[in-house]
């Protein structure tokens, strides 16, 4: 029989714990620096390289919005300049209202679709799997 190191309750030596205070009576040597096991290793692995995927991805859908907005100020700039350019040939008369309403739309169709077709051209060239 042994005593207990912290209350003096004696105890077996089966016993890993004392039944009146709850003190460790086996002390255990602390794990030294060996490899870890390989399911831990594997696991880590998959943790980490799942991390790298969604930053690559995250860094993907910031490059394509910032392309996309990029995209949307060309268009709007055009779109006004377009709007200017109407007005003041209207205002001096070079052309009827009426013409330079029809000639805004076609226009903007034009300057909307080569915007289109630029983009899907950005997104081939970005993912050639897609």
């Amino acid at each position: 029989m042994s005593y207990c190191p912290k209350c003096g309750t004696k105890v077996s030596e089966e016993m890993s714990f004392c039944p009146k205070c709850g003190a460790a009576l086996k002390v255990e040597k602390p794990p030294t620096e060996a490899a870890p096991p390989v399911a831990y290793r594997a696991e880590k692995a998959e943790k980490t390289e799942k991390r790298e995927k969604e930053e690559k991805r995250e860094k993907t859908e910031k490059h394509e919005k910032r392309e996309t907005g990029y995209i949307g100020s060309l268009v709007g700039g055009l779109i006004l300049i377009f709007i200017g350019l109407m007005s003041y040939l209207a205002l001096t008369r070079a052309i009827i209202w009426e013409t330079a309403g029809a000639i805004f739309v076609v226009i903007i169709g034009i300057i909307i679709i080569l915007g289109a077709i630029y983009a899907a051209t950005m997104a081939v060239r970005r993912h050639p799997e897609i």
